[in-house]
């Protein structure tokens, strides 16, 4: 009985483990597959560094910006938008969205 239990556990465990690993974003940068974004590090007007975010689907870019933030909580700060995709539009025509941001809000 206590057997039973304990590998039930284990399985569930394990199955919300691989459910978190999937679903997270890649915080360095580079492509990313899963959320469709690209991510590189950049110097901003004022000197400072920044990250320069590509992607395709809608809140990816954002994904994203919380996985490349991971030190700060994922807390960022925007400083460019463009292009960026709602549900429904017709990427074709609207271009690639880009964000730029910089952790630590």
């Amino acid at each position: 009985m206590t057997t039973r239990s304990t590998m039930k556990w284990m399985f569930a465990v394990g199955i919300a483990g691989l459910v978190a690993a999937c679903s997270m974003a890649k915080s360095t940068p580079g492509q990313d597959p899963r959320t469709e974004t690209n991510a590189t590090q950049v110097t901003w007007t004022d000197g400072k560094p920044a990250i320069a975010i590509t992607c395709k689907e809608p809140g990816a870019c954002q994904t994203r910006a919380v996985a490349m933030c991971n030190s700060t909580g994922g807390a960022y700060a925007t400083l460019k938008m463009e292009n960026m995709p709602t549900r429904g539009d017709m990427s074709e025509v609207r271009g690639a969205a880009s964000v730029i941001i910089r952790c630590g809000a």
